[in-house]
């Protein structure tokens, strides 16, 4: 008796992992690190934004995976400046931006993602470089040429003074992307 029952709850927990296994529909999904192409509404700059500023992008077309349209074109994805740092001296301003969600101007609907805006380059920051230098110094670096007794070459190095940093922007025209953070399920 026992063993009828051993066997009859084995087959039962079988079929249930079978039933797990093979019985699952595929869901369409836009995996985690996938880039989409946007553009700027408006244009974008530090000189006018603070951290948690609102910022939009639209895209320009339709995103399919597999079949099934992901990203319809005109869907506008809304975001916020995560971080911002002004100009310095000698620094470049730099800024960097998340995406919270995908609205549908059609319906209205919003969908929430999670996911950060990459500029040219394959970076996440825009700026944050060194600004240009203000002067240069000159220094001979001697060198023995082949027949003369003097020779050297004469070279123009930063001095160590730099401009005072610029803001960076965006504009309409720029082609930024929207990578994901994690899996976007359609």
């Amino acid at each position: 008796m026992a063993k009828k029952i051993l066997l009859t709850f084995l087959t039962l927990n079988i079929l249930a992992i079978f039933n797990n296994v093979f019985a699952n529909e595929y869901t369409h999904y836009m995996p985690k690190g996938s880039l989409v192409q946007v553009y700027s509404k408006i244009p974008i700059t530090t000189e006018q934004l603070e951290e948690g500023s609102k910022v939009y992008f639209i895209a320009p077309s339709d995103v399919w995976v597999v079949e099934k349209k992901a990203i319809s074109r005109g869907d506008i994805f809304q975001g916020y400046v995560s971080m911002l740092k002004m100009p310095t001296q000698g620094i470049n301003a730099a800024m960097s931006i998340a995406i919270t969600d995908i609205i549908n101007p059609k319906t209205k609907e919003k969908t929430p993602i999670k996911g950060r805006i990459i500029f040219m380059g394959g970076s996440d920051v825009l700026g944050g470089n060194l600004a240009p230098p203000a002067s240069y110094n000159t220094t001979i670096h001697p060198r023995k040429v082949y027949g003369n007794i003097w020779g050297g070459t004469l070279q123009y190095v930063p001095s160590g003074e730099y401009e005072f940093g610029r803001h960076v922007r965006i504009i309409q025209r720029d082609s930024v992307f929207v990578q994901f953070d994690e899996d976007y399920y359609i």
